[in-house]
Parts: structure tokens; sequence; C-alpha cells
């Protein structure tokens, strides 16, 4: 299982009733996933807003997954609740690299993802799950491609 450490700085602003503005730092943490993987970490800056069920963020790397590896990425996510205690939820994003040497990008500068998801809350538990893709192309790991599509489930408890 891969170990993750996460810090977070940051501060949000309401304006008015339903408009929310959010600026911060984070940096992320992750050691290696097996024996002979590289761990590897990374800081952002991100901006964004959220207006009632609706966000956007635009996130800034100086070193995303490699040293001097500038990156953008930006997200657009929506939430809606269809029935009590369901929740639909979307989101799309697409990561720009603004300084990766060509031959780490594979001629593809640009990577985009998706996720569509749905929740249950059933008292202290939610339980969920999404589908979620990404491209363009295959991913290759473990010496094979593989399809970026994944479907997720979980639960999560409130105390």
């Amino acid at each position: 299982m891969i170990g993750v450490d996460v810090a977070y700085a940051g501060v949000a602003k309401r304006v008015g009733d339903l408009w929310t503005l959010d600026v911060g730092l984070s940096h992320n943490q992750f050691r290696a996933a097996y024996r002979g993987a590289f761990p590897y970490s990374y800081t952002e800056a991100y901006a964004g807003a959220t207006h009632g069920a609706l966000s956007a963020y635009v996130f800034v790397s100086p070193n995303y997954y490699r040293r001097d590896n500038w990156t953008l990425y930006g997200q657009l996510e929506a939430s809606v609740t269809p029935a009590s205690d369901w929740r639909l939820t979307a989101h799309v994003g697409s990561l720009v690299s603004l300084s990766m040497p060509e031959a780490y990008t594979r001629r593809r500068k640009t990577q985009h993802d998706w996720r569509l998801g749905v929740a249950r809350e059933l008292g202290a538990i939610e339980v969920h799950a999404a589908l979620s893709g990404g491209g363009p192309g295959r991913q290759y790991y473990y010496g094979d491609t593989h399809s970026r599509t994944a479907v997720t489930a979980g639960a999560s408890v409130s105390f």
C-alpha cells in the first residue's frame, strides 16, 4: 500500500450567500508503492471558487513528480442531490505540462481526467461508487498497457 503524507495551508473566504473563494498551498509526499519503486513528492499552489454545488480550481506546481517540471491543472466539479440521502457527482480536469522535457511526455503535454459518482448516506455511513477515466491513450505500467477507466467503491463512517 502506498503511504501518503499531505500538508495544506490556505484560506477560504465566503463572498455573499453562495460564493466561496479559496487559495493555498499543499505538499504531497508518496512513499514507494513496492520494492524497487521510487518515492516522489510535489508542492502546488491553488486558487478556486465554489458557487453552490459547482466548483472550479486551478493548481500550479513547479516540481510535479520531477524536479523543474512545471504543470498547470484545472478542474471543474459539480454535485447534485436528486433525492434525500443521495448525491451525484461529476468531475473533469486537465493537466498541462509547461516545462517537462519532450522525452518524458511522449508528445502528450496535456492529460485529461473525468469521474462520475454516486453516493448514498445511511445514517453515519456513506457508501459511494464512481466510474473514472482519463487520456489520451492507455496507461503503461508493470510492463504492459492498461485502460485508464476504473470503477471504484467504498464506504465512509462519520463520527
